[in-house]
């Protein structure tokens, strides 16, 4: 005789459970996009010292600049108090190095290649992906205007995208076959994502239900900066390519994702309709 495991009847009364709830109650899916704005160490840098998240020497100072976030969220609306809200947020955020890394490195580096036949650099961009789950709570302070304030937490993925330096200092025939075939000196750094806990904090405004203006704190989670760094230099020899490369692997500081999100929304209920039906 079959008997069914507990985990199992577990797993099909919640999920019984949570599909009465969605039926019962108001669901909400909204996308939103704003500007983020880093805060504390992860916004500073002091380029007359050479300190920065990527500069050798430095400590804690990422040196992030204003940049910009997309995301979805899914609120359900609780059957017994409709103020309360279920959230599960997701985000895109991505942002450049501060004016003040840009400035040095495009300065000193202009000056430094200013020889070369060729020379190309690309600074690495930040980039989070938050997935956060909590409680979003509306107060109605007038008609068609609620007041909420919401706390969430779960997790980020930090994601660095490669520092390229790439010159040539002397004539150089090009080689098809060849990555990055104009330049016989490359430098890359890849960096190690990271996965962390992260929370936040928000308050703002939903105007007749569907647009939402608001602001939240960020904590997306410290975790330390790792990459491998391969430099590869080729020589011409006699019209023969020669080519040597060197990898090495560098554990470092830790940064800590801190920001402040301003952004502006728009939400609907997609089963509205159907359920006034219904309910009529």
């Amino acid at each position: 005789m079959n008997t069914i495991k507990p985990n199992k009847l577990l797993l099909v009364f919640s999920f019984y459970l949570l599909v009465s709830l969605a039926l019962r109650a108001q669901l909400y899916v909204g996308v939103h996009g704003g500007v983020t704005l880093p805060q504390g160490f992860y916004a500073e840098s002091r380029m007359s010292d050479n300190e920065w998240m990527f500069a050798e020497g430095h400590q804690h100072k990422a040196g992030v600049g204003r940049g910009w976030a997309t995301g979805l969220d899914i609120s359900l609306a609780m059957p017994f108090h409709p103020a309360l809200e279920v959230v599960l947020s997701a985000d895109y955020m991505q942002s450049p190095p501060n004016r003040d890394v840009r400035d040095y490195y495009e300065l000193s580096f202009a000056r430094r290649y200013s020889q070369c036949s060729l020379y190309e650099m690309h600074l690495p961009k930040l980039r989070n992906i938050p997935v956060l789950l909590g409680i979003r709570y509306c107060y109605p302070i007038t008609i068609g205007i609620d007041l909420y304030g919401e706390a969430l937490a779960g997790i980020n993925r930090r994601i660095i995208s490669d520092w390229l330096l790439a010159f040539t200092k002397e004539p150089w025939t090009l080689q098809e076959e060849l990555d990055y075939p104009e330049y016989n000196n490359i430098d890359i750094r890849s960096y190690t994502p990271a996965t962390t806990f992260a929370f936040r904090l928000g308050a703002g405004f939903i105007l007749k239900k569907k647009y939402t203006i608001g602001a939240s704190f960020q904590m997306l989670g410290k975790a330390p900066l790792a990459w491998d760094r391969t430099v590869t230099t080729r020589y011409d020899v006699y019209g023969n390519i020669s080519e040597y490369t060197n990898t090495t692997h560098t554990d470092y500081t830790d940064i800590n994702p801190t920001l402040v999100l301003v952004q502006l929304g728009y939400r609907l209920n997609p089963f509205a309709g159907a359920r006034h039906v219904q309910d009529w």
